[in-house]
């Protein structure tokens, strides 16, 4: 096959680092691989860590520019590649797909829950993806459209997952963009504060990642004076995190809304406990408390409850392996690149591909 993938940008977040990850599986198996980037974002280091037989194109527009002439030159460059699949990876970006030729051959991931922003333009594409069960229902209440789940995955071979000796303080990380208003990050910390002021004060808080939060957090942390117990240690690459991430004795995902949870995969991989938030995609992942623990979304005082459990030996140690097979198992990006593949067979021998 002949296989489209388009994105807007391509930096070090999640849904670039993964799709680097599937298109690099693709390519193995003998398919023409080309990957579109719109937008004059492409960080170095993952560009250069395309397998060299996938064919990049940016297009070079500037983000937030009105010019059409890149997506003229978008719209010429689909039509000389002639692929069997467009696989997008924004759905608003089938607004700027004009040829009929070329829209009958157009599908999708949805990367995230639904809102009105990022579910407008789902029903432009002939097969729509969601990451997880939770974003197809999701997808459902939004716009009452069918989807098929592709669950996502990661690379567990890479992830060091070796037993690391008793730390003297009970290390928590938690890694992802710093935006409290999804990621909840305020909520782990105002959890840390309750546990300190009760005399557990041993423990301490590692924020992996960088973003538009980070002062807020910081002024919290000094507020609530914590700077002994949480730590910002800004944005770090991947082969730093999967070095170590198994160092830590609990990952806390505390996110508001979150359509998976990529970073609760490679905790698990890392053989690190979780500790999610319910109602959204990690609570899947732990298969609703079989292989992770769970507090209620937003529940400050929950969530210090449960870190406490694992403070004072109480948790249950055996969810540990049981959760790294359930990676293996389900999480693997082997078995996402994969599946794609057979949902691209479908498509292209579908009615859905011949309108």
């Amino acid at each position: 096959m002949k296989i489209i993938h388009i994105t807007y940008a391509f930096g070090l977040g999640g849904i670039e680092t993964m799709l680097r990850n599937i298109v690099n599986e693709q390519v193995k198996y003998g398919h023409e691989i080309h990957l579109i980037v719109i937008n004059n974002a492409v960080n170095e280091e993952l560009h250069d860590s395309l397998d060299k037989r996938i064919v990049f194109h940016n297009i070079g527009r500037h983000a937030g520019s009105k010019n059409p002439l890149p997506y003229v030159r978008l719209n010429m460059l689909l039509r000389a590649i002639e692929a069997d699949v467009i696989h997008l990876h924004y759905s608003s970006i089938a607004r700027f797909i004009w040829l009929p030729s070329l829209k009958k051959k157009l599908c999708v991931t949805q990367h995230d829950v639904c809102n009105a922003q990022n579910s407008k333009y789902l029903y432009k594409c002939k097969r729509i993806y969601a990451i997880s069960n939770v974003v197809k229902q999701d997808i459902w209440d939004w716009v009452h459209l069918q989807s098929e789940v592709v669950l996502n995955g990661i690379k567990p071979e890479l992830i060091d997952h070796s037993p690391h000796k008793e730390n003297e303080r009970f290390r928590i990380v938690q890694v992802s963009r710093l935006m409290h208003q999804k990621k909840g990050q305020h909520i782990l910390i105002q959890a840390v504060h309750r546990l300190v002021t009760a005399g557990y004060t041993s423990l301490e808080v590692d924020f992996i990642g960088d973003g538009e939060s980070k002062e807020y957090l910081r002024s919290m942390v000094l507020e609530l004076n914590l700077k002994d117990y949480v730590h910002f240690l800004g944005a770090k690459d991947q082969t730093y995190i999967f070095a170590h991430l198994h160092e830590y004795d609990l990952y806390v995902q505390p996110s508001i809304y979150e359509g998976f949870g990529l970073t609760v995969t490679e905790a698990m991989a890392a053989k690190v406990p979780v500790l999610v938030s319910e109602n959204q995609g990690p609570l899947e992942i732990i298969d609703k408390g079989k292989y992770g623990y769970s507090f209620r979304n937003q529940d400050v005082a929950d969530c210090a409850a449960k870190i406490k459990l694992f403070l004072i030996h109480q948790n249950d140690a055996t969810q540990i392996e049981k959760a790294y097979q359930r990676v293996l198992q389900l999480y693997d990006v082997k078995i996402t690149a994969n599946t794609y593949l057979e949902k691209y067979k479908e498509f292209i021998e579908s009615d859905y591909a011949k309108i």
